[in-house]
This record gives C-alpha cells, sequence and structure tokens, in this order.
C-alpha cells in the first residue's frame, strides 16, 4: 500500500502499482479500458501543458474522464510556476484524486522550451514548481522526473530538491533524457534515489518506473531496488492484463485479449492511427510472436487489425472479465 498525503487530503493505493501517464496512449478510453480488470491501484492523466494562461477546470475535466473506480492525478507540465497555482486549483475542483509535475518529458519540442526534462538541469526551479503547487492546494502533489539529461551526476539533489520543495512523492523514469526507450533502464539509479530520500530532510515516498516488461518485473523492481511502488508504462499497451497478472489473478487467453484489443479498437475509432500503435507493441497472451504476422498488420490497412483480432474470439457472447481484489 502506498499513500500519498497532501496538506489536508491523503490518497491510499493499494495495490501500490500505477499506470504511468504517456502522451498519446494512457487517455481516459485506455484507463477506464484496464481498470475493470483489477490489480491496477491508481492511474496518473496524460500531461496538460500550461501555456500563457491557466488551465480551465473543463480541460482537466475532459482529461480525467469519468470515474474508474482507482485514483486518478491530473499530471500538468510548465517551465515555470506562472499560472501555476490556478491550474492546480482548477485540477482540484476538477475531481483529480492527486496532482503530479511532470519533469521528464523528453520529447524536443517540450525541452527547447524548458519544460518537461529540461528542468533537471534547473533544481532550484524545479523546488519552485512543486512549493507553488503544493501552496495550492489541500491535495498531495507528486513530481515525476528522469534520472537526468545526459547523467546521473544530480540525481540526489534532484529528488532531495522535489521532496523538500513538499512533493508527496517522487517518481523516478530510471532513464536519462537522451536514453532512448529501446534501450535498458538502470535500476540502480532508483536504489540510489530511494537511499537519498531516506537521507534528505523531509522523505517521502519513491515510485520505480522504466524497464517494466512482465508482470514479474513489477515484484522484481520492488525487491532489487527499495521503491515504495512501481509505475507501469509501455507495458500496460503490450498487455492490459498485466495489472491482473502481477496482482495473482490469471493470465489472460488468447480470446479474452483479442476480445479486450477489439473493445479498444471500437472505442478509439476504426481509422485511429492507435490501431497501429496498438499492434507495435502488443505481445498479449504470446500473441504476434511471429515478427512477420507483425509487419503485416503494420503495413496493411488498419481495418485487417480488427479482423485479426475478430478472427481469435469464439463465436457466442464473450466470457465475463475477471477482477482480482486489492
Amino acid at each position: 500500500m502506498l499513500c500519498l498525503t497532501g496538506p489536508t487530503r491523503a490518497v491510499t493505493i493499494d495495490p501500490p502499482v500505477l499506470l504511468a501517464p504517456m502522451e498519446g496512449i494512457t487517455d481516459r478510453i485506455f484507463r477506464s479500458l484496464i481498470a475493470p480488470h483489477g490489480g491496477l491501484g491508481a492511474a496518473v492523466s496524460e500531461f496538460i501543458r500550461i501555456t500563457v494562461a491557466p488551465t480551465p477546470q473543463r480541460v482537466c475535466r475532459r482529461d480525467l474522464g469519468p470515474p474508474i473506480g482507482v485514483p486518478v492525478a491530473l499530471q500538468l507540465m510548465t517551465p515555470d510556476d506562472s499560472h501555476l497555482a490556478a491550474s492546480v486549483a482548477n485540477a482540484e475542483r476538477a475531481g483529480a484524486a492527486w496532482v503530479d509535475l511532470n519533469f521528464g518529458c523528453p520529447a524536443p519540442v517540450v525541452f527547447s522550451k524548458c519544460a518537461g526534462s529540461a528542468l533537471l538541469a534547473h533544481p532550484e526551479r524545479i523546488a519552485r514548481i512543486v512549493a507553488t503547487a503544493a501552496a495550492a492546494t489541500g491535495l498531495p502533489v507528486t513530481a515525476k522526473m528522469r534520472a537526468g539529461i545526459s547523467s546521473p551526476a544530480h540525481l540526489r539533489e534532484l529528488v532531495a530538491a522535489a521532496a523538500e520543495a513538499g512533493a508527496a512523492a517522487i517518481t523516478l523514469h530510471a532513464r536519462l533524457r537522451i536514453t532512448s526507450y529501446d534501450e535498458p533502464a538502470t535500476w540502480a539509479w532508483l536504489a540510489e534515489a530511494r537511499d537519498a530520500l531516506a537521507r534528505c530532510a523531509r522523505p517521502v515516498p519513491l515510485i520505480g518506473n522504466g524497464g517494466i516488461e512482465t508482470a514479474a518485473d513489477i515484484v522484481r523492481m520492488r525487491a532489487e531496488t527499495g521503491v515504495d511502488a512501481v509505475m507501469v508504462g509501455r507495458a500496460a499497451l503490450a498487455d492490459p492484463f498485466i495489472f491482473r497478472t502481477a496482482a495473482g489473478g490469471p493470465a489472460p487467453t488468447v480470446a479474452e485479449a483479442s476480445a479486450w484489443a477489439l473493445g479498444y479498437l471500437d472505442a478509439i475509432g476504426s481509422g485511429s492511427p492507435k490501431a497501429k500503435q496498438l499492434v507495435r507493441y502488443w505481445r498479449c497472451a504470446g500473441m504476434l510472436a511471429d515478427p512477420a504476422q507483425r509487419q503485416a498488420l503494420l503495413r496493411g490497412p488498419t481495418p485487417a487489425i480488427a479482423g485479426f483480432f475478430t478472427s481469435l474470439v469464439p463465436a457466442g457472447p464473450a466470457p465475463p472479465a475477471t477482477r482480482t481484489s486489492g
């Protein structure tokens, strides 16, 4: 169990396994289809970037979406503290369980605007942003960051700056800004951050992120690094049942996995580019193990993707979803 404590409100995350914020992936549709299968403790929305005005309450509410049975945080990204307090207050009014701050996005367009991972060069600005957000709400405020831009040399300083400024927890993606997702995550940095947080003036929990491929990796990350919780990103798109399996529930069958994929394709619309994004990552129930089959779907017409999954679902009513408690 993970408890995030704010000035007047707290959030309990049980089990301590979270769905990561991923632009273009973990939107409200995806979250709503993941949560019912169990094993998910909480989720964080895709980031909303604060620019020339406070983020309106209606935008916060839109990105949060309807309740899904687990706490959902709203992630905000900003290069400084301008309009931040009002945006945080609007996130609270919109129903966010807590507010997460993005200090990790590596995208060049974000980096060039001195937001996301660009702030890793400025721990004092991270501290000011965290302090402003924490002072604007009774909700917990968390900070998500990478281990550094091109080096983890200032990792301890970065996590301590956010914690001592008022963050209720730190989420560390165990890669650098320059590290691609195809390169392995460095879990040793999680252990280092955990040690740094234990020694700083205001110890707070650490959520580990990066390098999760299977349900077994969720358990292994906690055992090897000492993190208090685990955040799962692309592996949830590859296997939407990873949370259920990690919680001790059954692994999905090919039919069950295909039925989930069809529900997702129906929800996003037949022409959405997210259909091929799903195929690119998909490995649920051992499917698409043949690279040639995956490439054929990626190169072919989008409707063929639905046809592929339809062929793997038995005729007749689908079996009821299995939910794992916790």
